[in-house]
Formats: C-alpha cells, sequence, structure tokens
C-alpha cells in the first residue's frame, strides 16, 4: 500500500512539475519593468477603460527627459478618433514610482482587454527584430505591426497573424483593483 502511495506522490510531483508556470507567460527579456498608475490622479484616463472594455487597446509611454521636473506620461488610443493624452506626474507618491515601460519608455507599452482572456499589457516593441523596433496598429486597432519585419500581431492572443514564424509578443503582468478606494486605486503593469 505504501509502494503505491508513493508512486501516486512521485506521479502526481512529476506531473505539477511539468506544467507551466503560471509567470511562464511574463517577459523576463527586460527585467525589472514597472508603471504604476494612480486613479485618484488621472481618473479621467482612457487608460482604465482600455483596462476593462474588451478590444479597446492603448499606447502608453513616458519621456526619458524631465520637464519642470515633472515626467509625462502619454496615453494615445488605437481609435484614429482620440486624441493623445497628456498626464503630468506630480504628486509625492507618483514620483517616487519607477517609470520603466517596456524595453524603452519613449516605446512603452501597449494595454487593453482581450475579448476572453482579460486585461492584457504588451511591450510596444517587435520581439523578432534584433534591434528595437516600434510596434504601429496595423489596419485595426486589434493587431500591431512591425514596420521591418512585416511581422503582424494579434492583440487577444499576442501569437502572429501574417509574416514570418517567430515569438508572440512580449507580455507583462497587469493588475488593477478597482474594489478599492479612489485613493488606494493603482493600475500597474510589470514583470
Amino acid at each position: 500500500m505504501q509502494k503505491i502511495f508513493l508512486t501516486i506522490v512521485l506521479f502526481s510531483t512529476v506531473l505539477l512539475s511539468s506544467c507551466d508556470n503560471v509567470d511562464d507567460w511574463i517577459s523576463r527579456r527586460y527585467p525589472g519593468r514597472c508603471f504604476f498608475f494612480f486613479y485618484l490622479e488621472h481618473p479621467t484616463s482612457i487608460l482604465f477603460a482600455a483596462y476593462k472594455t474588451p478590444g479597446m487597446w492603448v499606447y502608453a509611454y513616458t519621456e526619458n527627459v524631465l520637464t519642470n521636473n515633472n515626467r509625462h506620461v502619454y496615453i494615445q488610443s488605437g481609435s484614429s478618433t482620440s486624441q493623445q493624452e497628456i498626464h503630468d506626474i506630480t504628486t509625492a507618491r507618483e514620483k517616487s514610482c519607477r517609470y520603466v515601460m517596456g524595453a524603452r519608455n519613449d516605446i512603452g507599452l501597449i494595454i487593453g482587454c482581450t475579448y476572453f482572456n482579460g486585461p492584457r499589457a504588451y511591450d510596444r516593441t517587435c520581439p523578432n527584430c534584433p534591434t528595437i523596433q516600434t510596434l504601429r496598429w496595423a489596419y485595426n486597432a486589434q493587431h500591431v505591426e512591425c514596420s521591418k519585419c512585416k511581422r503582424t500581431y494579434d492583440l487577444e492572443t499576442g501569437a502572429i497573424v501574417d509574416g514570418d514564424k517567430g515569438e508572440a509578443l512580449m507580455r507583462y503582468g497587469i493588475t488593477y483593483d478597482e474594489t478599492r478606494a479612489d485613493h488606494d486605486k493603482v493600475l500597474y503593469v510589470g514583470n
């Protein structure tokens, strides 16, 4: 009986260790990436709508140069009807956060919500080009493309839908707890 029990435990351990780790989907190519965006300071930003609205996507990026000792975060929608938002990062808690947004701050992240898998955050650089290449909206705001390698990526899955085979988009963890009080709500993207 003990031998059967040990065999079951050993088999279960091997089986469970062969399953994908929950964090395996998080890109580690550029470690230490983190972006915080506070609801209390920016309650009207389309970034919060993109997080919870299936099919809505935005670019989020910042400059490496500070203006008047303040950072600016830019949010740009995939919709051609939206203007770019410019958010000044001025409060003490915002200034205390690191803003390391993807491979390069001035290129940033793609943030939105899939139809079937919830919120997603991707690096806005092509994972298949040897040099950093910015992805841009493709024929609709559900896809992005690289002008150098000509691959097109689907934002629902991150997979290549047109072009040569290769790696899927680099994905980051994303969280936003809407149940908290307004002064505590923060959207976080990172690895």
